[in-house]
């Protein structure tokens, strides 16, 4: 029963490292993308003034 209860707290630890770091993974890469294709307009307007 013990190692049951262990396996479980040791899950539930994982889970919210987990669940804490996928959103600032998520939310990093969003930003990259975000911040190259800005970069890549503003390129485009560059060349074509």
């Amino acid at each position: 029963m013990a190692a049951r209860l262990g396996n479980f707290i040791i899950f539930l630890i994982l889970t919210v490292i987990t669940l804490g770091i996928y959103p600032l993974y998520f939310f990093v890469t969003r930003q990259q993308e975000n911040t190259e294709l800005l970069r890549e307009i503003r390129d485009e307007l560059k060349r074509s003034d």
